[in-house]
């Protein structure tokens, strides 16, 4: 790969020039005062550096011919510029704006502020996920409107986008598509929140730059920054939580001289049975997290280069296993909390590595990843030393992509991606939950893309052929070997007035049968339910309208979001009226036309008379139905979602900077499958305080209460709902984040 990017990279560097110096001021285009240490941000090489106290800012290392900057100042509207050549100093001028929520896309078909972007992006960043401290990502994501979180106990989440779980989210971690045994029902994710920055989110078959399976959404995870320009820092943090003792740690070291830019760090958690509102504790619930990172970033004039190894081990214990015909419910609420090693558990490795390499000419962009992941599931069921499920999936990733400046207007994104994967099954398992087989997949797309006068038009094709082999007979079911096929298609667009925008988008996606859903005929004693599956189901297609349309104004943001998909062969979990071995049976069937249906509203008041006020709310509702009214299993319920947060203004050494109550009202769930019980409506509140002990080296400071009434409750999506298991009582936290930042000369 090193020979080949090399000779590529000789090849396109021929006439291409590069600019050493960026320079000028940045001002307020009201008062036109200067704007001191605004953010700047070179997006293509992910370069960051900031004005001086006058405003002032000068960028002396290379930097590409033609770039895109993002700058950013607290209390001002983001711009996002088009640099073609730094012959000049620059004056730039940004307007006062007091709530600032337009973030950069990174997801989509081209990097554009959220408002401009054609299909409709929820990017948060992590800081801004946990106002309350979350405990694991998936809970922190759970914030964001049209995504829920399905887990069993908290050691083990999913993220649920639209009513969609498992295969039909497809997760990227900076560009990477990460495979991680995702079609389990109890299988979480495999990222922790280690040097995460912010999340995007495209809900729905609404992208053609990720591939077949998405037909819930994208999950794009963003590493964050490097250190700017020239200096190094230190960031420690941790947290501790009363309900499981337990305590979450990090440390990441960043350091960016010249055209080089280094983050490495590492995290462990480790987490203790939680407690129930009964004062109780959830057997067996623990949980502990081990991660490590490490990015590197190298920049040569019109060339950058990223290289970025993750790697994270989660062992969780999985509470409600049970061999007993009939279940207790009581037996597994328990007087003691424990925390050691025990069974039934989960392990999970994950290495997820890449190497991107990027080429910029003067109207163009090449850019080539190639990646590796590797993920080892092992469960325990009744011996430690015994499995009795243990699967490597091994998959090898490409990417080539290139985009095209036609001219100020138009512009071109087009290439092609695959990947090859290999599950194989440890001979030492007592079981297996699918074959040892192999999966190809290919595909090529193109996206056209129009900009002018306040249109932003998309448009594109993509087509995916995916090889699906089993390599031996499976508990009755000969070899199979698979073809699946799928051309699918993208348009829309949005229109931008001065304060609003109107969004449309029609879109399709495919996604083809996993062979869990052919072959499965056994127990899967981490999601508490036995399977069967089918060979004779067909790829699942969807069609989906998608309306947005945004209010923003300087004191109030107002969102919202309906859509409808046409599913068809949409492939579900049903379950039937029979029980083995004290699990519940579920049979994978399919429907041959189906309707998903809902809305995502959120609105964000900051009033011009109480500035130390914010007032959030959001509401999700998602429906998914048959022809004759008939109704899939694990709907999310409805839910309405307030965020009041008070900005405390004081100068004391130890001082308190906001106060933030939180509250969350899921409605009762009725829309529920034959044999699948309703779920009762609930609310919990939580409040969090954050401060800061200000000195020469400031420690930002935590601690708030969640569950605040000690509230008994059981979501619809809880895999732990057949036992009558509650999510955690009453749960104080606090954290700790303390930073050491140098400059470099």
């Amino acid at each position: 790969m090193n020979l080949f990017s090399a000779t590529i990279g000789a090849i396109l560097c021929v006439n291409m020039a590069f600019t050493q110096v960026f320079t000028g001021e940045v001002r307020s285009a009201e008062s036109n005062s200067s704007i001191a240490y605004a953010k700047f941000s070179i997006v293509e090489i992910e370069v960051e550096f900031q004005s001086d106290s006058l405003g002032r800012f000068n960028y002396s290392n290379e930097l590409p011919n033609h770039f895109t900057v993002r700058i950013s100042a607290q209390g001002y509207e983001t711009q996002l510029l088009s640099i073609e050549n730094t012959h000049q100093v620059y004056q730039f001028k940004l307007n006062k704006k007091h709530i600032v929520l337009d973030e950069v896309t990174i997801s989509g078909a081209k990097n554009t502020l959220q408002r401009n972007s054609a299909i409709h992006i929820e990017t948060r960043k992590l800081s801004e996920l946990n106002t309350i401290s979350a405990t694991t990502l998936g809970e922190a994501l759970a914030t964001i409107p049209g995504v829920y979180n399905s887990s069993t106990g908290v050691g083990i989440s999913k993220p649920v986008i639209r009513g969609s779980q498992g295969i039909r989210v497809v997760s990227f971690l900076n560009g990477l598509r990460i495979e991680n045994q995702q079609w389990g029902g109890d299988h979480g994710m495999g990222i922790t929140e280690l040097g995460i920055g912010s999340v995007e989110v495209i809900k729905g078959p609404n992208s053609l730059l990720f591939g077949a399976d998405a037909l819930g959404g994208v999950i794009y995870f963003k590493d964050e920054a490097f250190a700017k320009s020239n200096s190094h820092e230190i960031t420690a943090k941790t947290q501790f939580e009363s309900v499981s003792l337990g305590t979450k740690n990090q440390l990441m070291y960043k350091i960016a001289k010249k055209n080089v830019r280094l983050n490495i760090g590492g995290l462990y958690t480790n987490n203790a049975d939680y407690q129930l509102p009964s004062g109780q504790y959830a057997q067996n619930s623990r949980f502990n997290d081990k991660a490590a990172k490490l990015s590197l970033g190298i920049n040569k004039g019109s060339w950058s280069m990223n290289l970025r190894y993750n790697f994270s081990t989660t062992r969780a214990g999985i509470p409600g296993h049970t061999h007993d015909s009939l279940v207790n419910p009581a037996d597994f609420q328990v007087d003691d909390q424990k925390r050691n090693n025990t069974v039934p558990a989960q392990v999970f490795f994950n290495h997820f590595l890449s190497f991107e390499n990027k080429w910029f000419l003067k109207r163009n962009e090449v850019s080539i990843l190639l990646g590796q992941t590797v993920n080892r599931l092992t469960e325990y069921e009744d011996k430690l030393t015994i499995p009795g499920i243990s699967a490597d999936l091994f998959n090898s990733l490409y990417s080539v992509k290139l985009k095209t400046q036609l001219n100020e207007q138009f512009s071109l994104i087009s290439g092609f991606q695959g990947m090859f994967q290999n599950n194989v099954n440890s001979s030492k398992a007592t079981e297996q939950l699918i074959p040892n087989a192999t999966t190809m997949d290919n595909g090529a797309f193109v996206i056209a893309y129009f900009e002018k006068k306040g249109w932003n038009l998309q448009t594109g094709l993509r087509y995916d052929l995916r090889q699906v082999n089993s390599l031996e007979a499976f508990k009755g079911t000969d070899p199979i070997q698979r073809i699946y096929q799928g051309l699918n298609y993208s348009i829309g667009g949005v229109k931008s007035f001065e304060k609003q925008s109107v969004r449309l988008n029609v879109s399709s996606g495919f996604r083809a049968p996993h062979l869990s859903e052919l072959l499965a005929n056994g127990f899967h004693h981490g999601a508490l339910r036995y399977e069967i599956g089918s060979v004779d189901l067909k790829s699942e297609k969807a069609n989906q309208l998608d309306i947005s349309y945004e209010f923003s104004g300087e004191h109030f943001e107002f969102v919202i979001n309906p859509f409808a998909s046409l599913l068809t062969n949409y492939i579900y979990l049903s379950p039937l009226d029979t029980l083995i071995s004290s699990l519940p049976v579920y049979e994978y069937k399919q429907l041959s036309k189906g309707y998903s249906y809902g809305t995502d509203v959120s609105w964000h008041w900051h009033p011009h008379f109480a500035h130390w006020l914010h007032l959030e709310n959001s509401f999700s509702y998602v429906s998914i139905e048959g022809t004759g009214g008939f109704n899939v299993s694990l709907l999310p319920q409805s839910r309405f979602s307030t965020l009041l947060k008070f900005e405390i203004p004081m100068k004391t050494k130890l001082r308190i900077e906001s106060l933030s109550v939180q509250h969350l009202y899921s409605f009762e769930q009725n829309q529920v499958a034959s044999y699948e019980t309703a779920s009762p409506n609930y609310q919990v509140f939580n409040i969090g305080l954050q401060g800061k002990l200000v000195g020469k080296r400031p420690l930002e400071i935590k601690i708030g209460v969640k569950n605040v009434f000690n509230t008994r409750y059981i979501d619809h999506l809880s895999r732990l709902k057949n036992i009558d298991l509650p999510f955690p009582g009453r749960n104080f936290y606090v954290g700790i984040v303390y930073q050491i930042m140098f400059n470099q000369k």
